[in-house]
């Protein structure tokens, strides 16, 4: 699965090779990624790191933690999806009627959506009277914060808009007011971070805002995916008394095959 077009500032990280992600679930590594864990930031940067195919030794130190948090997320869904490339459906009621509706996201219209938000590199807010530019969060930014204790909300968003003001600001200046009108506009320059859809619905007609959690879509995606490994090294060791060593020296496609014999009832 190849890697999504790279923004500019990050495309001249990376050069020209067969760099790409293998599929999840598959290996042993992959039994030891813990999804009950707090820090997220950390999870998606491992699951990326570990899922990366790079035979030729190109992918620098630290590259997916220097990453758009959007961009991040649009590497994870890759993960996610697989090669089969499924629409992501999402189920909910409409909230004038209660009729139960469905939206389904391609991969594809995911990646249009962040291939339009990589383009900004600054945002710019009007503050004080005065234009203030920010950047947008990376890989690092969001695993910094998740490993500082903060005493309260407002340090957090201080601390946070302060780390990303590129001028025109200090952390100081910034007061509640700042803090919405910035995360407005972080919002609609990386929009898969909160994404939020509307919906029309065809029963009554209602215009449905759904906000959608993608980074809790893809990271429950693979745990799913991990579960399915986990239940196929129980049903290996199980039926033919196999180590886990022994299980994963065998060949992904060869394993189906074996599950497919077991499910088939078949002894000899």
């Amino acid at each position: 699965m190849p890697l999504p077009t790279l923004p500019p500032s990050a495309a001249g990280l990376l050069p020209q090779g067969r760099i790409a992600f293998r599929r999840f679930g598959i290996y042993e590594e992959d039994l030891a990624i813990d999804f009950a864990g707090s820090d997220t930031p950390a999870l998606i940067t491992r699951l990326l790191e570990q899922c990366a195919q790079d035979p030729e030794g190109q992918l620098p130190p630290g590259f997916f933690r220097e990453l758009s948090a959007g961009k991040r997320l649009e590497c994870l869904l890759i993960l996610a999806a697989g090669p089969q490339r499924p629409a992501f459906s999402f189920p909910f009621g409409c909230a004038a009627c209660g009729e139960e509706l469905e939206l389904e996201l391609t991969l594809e219209e995911i990646s249009s959506l962040q291939q339009q938000a990589d383009q900004i590199e600054a945002i710019e807010v009007e503050l004080g009277g005065q234009r203030v530019a920010f950047r947008k969060p990376k890989g690092r930014d969001q695993e910094d914060w998740a490993r500082t204790i903060f005493q309260d909300e407002g340090e957090a968003a201080r601390a946070m808009l302060g780390a990303l003001a590129v001028r025109g600001t200090t952390a100081e200046a910034l007061d509640s007011l700042a803090f919405d009108r910035v995360d407005k506009a972080m919002d609609e320059a990386d929009p898969l971070v909160n994404l939020v859809c509307q919906v029309s619905c065809d029963a009554c007609g209602e215009q449905n805002n759904l906000s959608i959690d993608l980074c809790e879509t893809a990271l429950g995606m693979l745990s799913r995916l991990q579960k399915q490994l986990i239940l196929t090294v129980h049903r290996l060791a199980s039926h033919y008394h196999w180590s886990e060593k022994e299980i994963f020296a065998t060949p992904h496609w060869r394993r189906n095959e074996y599950l497919e014999l077991i499910a088939a009832g078949r002894h000899s």
